[in-house]
C-alpha cells in the first residue's frame, strides 16, 4: 500500500483546503449551470453572465483537489463523492449563486 503523508483529518491544513476547495467548485458550478442555461435557452441572450476572471476557480479546485491526493488520498476521494453528490442536488450551484451575487453584473 502506497501511503505519502496520510494527515489526520483534524489538520488545519486539510481543514482549509476543505473550506477553500468546496467554495471554489460551488462557483465553479454555478458558472457551469448558467452557461447550460444560455445554451438551452432559459435565459437571454442579453442577460448578464459571471466575469472571466471566474474560470481561475476551475484551475484552483484542480489544484486544492491533487494537494488533498497526495496528503490523504482516501479524503480527497471522499470529498469528490460528496461534491459530485452536492453538484447533483442544487446545494453547490445555489452556494456559488449567493457567493457570486455581488459580482455578476446587474441587467439594464
Amino acid at each position: 500500500m502506497v501511503e505519502l503523508f496520510k494527515t489526520v483529518i483534524q489538520s488545519p491544513t486539510i481543514i482549509i483546503l476543505t473550506i477553500i476547495y468546496f467554495i471554489a467548485e460551488s462557483i465553479v458550478a454555478f458558472d457551469i449551470r448558467l452557461i447550460q442555461a444560455k445554451r438551452a435557452g432559459r435565459l437571454t441572450p442579453d442577460d448578464p453572465m459571471l466575469p472571466s476572471w471566474v474560470a481561475i476557480f476551475i484551475y484552483l479546485g484542480w489544484g486544492i483537489f491533487i494537494a488533498l491526493l497526495f496528503i490523504n488520498w482516501q479524503y480527497a476521494v471522499l470529498l469528490f463523492i460528496i461534491k459530485y453528490i452536492l453538484k447533483v442536488l442544487p446545494v453547490l450551484e445555489t452556494m456559488g449563486n449567493i457567493l457570486m451575487s455581488p459580482f455578476r453584473p446587474k441587467k439594464k
